[in-house]
């Protein structure tokens, strides 16, 4: 057996996977302390011991993927950056998303849509029909009012208050409107406290949606998501229900995307 395939039986044993869990429990470690920690820190919160933790920072530094700072801490290197770079311009959020919109309409067979903001509306940028025969006429590219929307109303809830008093002002210009920032803010508020967003039959008569949002790896809104049904087969007793598979799904979507619980 010669040496490369020596080391290479080795990395697959119950060692080398050990040393590849460590390594990456060491990595995820470090990147929730951007500013670094000191060694017996590190072996505290990960539960390694000091020695075999340096051994494993050293082989990181080499890679440039961890670093010591002036101050003696150890912290995320820059290859790190060019992992997490990498990562996110593979990213496609219509790719990430359409598992989990179609797990969804597997599960409640009712129609699903991914969507934007883009000023006063939002934009389908993917859904996932229902397989019933009575559904939801929309189409990807399609838009709505973002603010009678599920969708709308489930970024706009998490959006700045310079993008909310953009979008009235701007609807109240087109004559869509006379509700002014305060007063959506207050009905978007409700939005943050339930997890999830509703349009019942605000936007469009006979048909009721239940919405959420996606975020980037910033934490960042960039979309929503949500689930439309005919009023006729809407449960309305139901709908905290509801709203908790379709948080779920956008929740998924955002980890997805890079995003991570604070």
């Amino acid at each position: 057996m010669t040496d490369s395939e020596t080391r290479e039986s080795q990395s697959k044993g119950p060692d080398g996977l050990r040393a590849v869990d460590r390594t990456a429990t060491i990595l995820l470690t470090l990147s929730r302390y951007p500013q670094g920690l000191s060694l017996a820190d590190l072996a505290r919160e990960t539960g390694i011991t000091m020695t075999t933790a340096h051994r494993i920072l050293a082989t990181l530094r080499k890679s440039n993927l961890a670093r010591e700072t002036p101050s003696g801490l150890q912290a995320l290197g820059v290859g790190a950056l060019i992992l997490s770079s990498a990562f996110l311009d593979g990213l496609d959020i219509r790719a990430e998303a359409r598992p989990h919109l179609t797990a969804l309409r597997d599960e409640l067979n009712e129609t699903c849509h991914l969507g934007v903001l883009a000023s006063t509306q939002i934009v389908y940028i993917d859904k996932i029909d229902s397989l019933q025969r009575v559904r939801m006429f929309s189409s990807v590219g399609g838009t709505g009012p973002a603010l009678t929307t599920a969708i709308g109303r489930s970024i706009l809830a998490h959006s700045s208050r310079e993008v909310l008093d953009a979008t009235v002002t701007a609807v109240g210009q087109e004559g869509g409107t006379s509700l002014d920032a305060d007063g959506l803010r207050a009905e978007l508020d409700k939005v943050l406290a339930l997890g999830y967003s509703t349009d019942l039959e605000q936007n469009e008569p006979g048909i009721c949606c239940v919405g959420a949002p996606v975020f980037d790896h910033t934490g960042r809104v960039i979309a929503g998501m949500s689930l439309s049904t005919p009023t006729s087969r809407f449960d309305r007793s139901a709908l905290s229900e509801l709203g908790a598979k379709v948080r779920a799904k956008a929740d998924a979507i955002s980890q997805a995307m890079g995003h991570r619980d604070s």
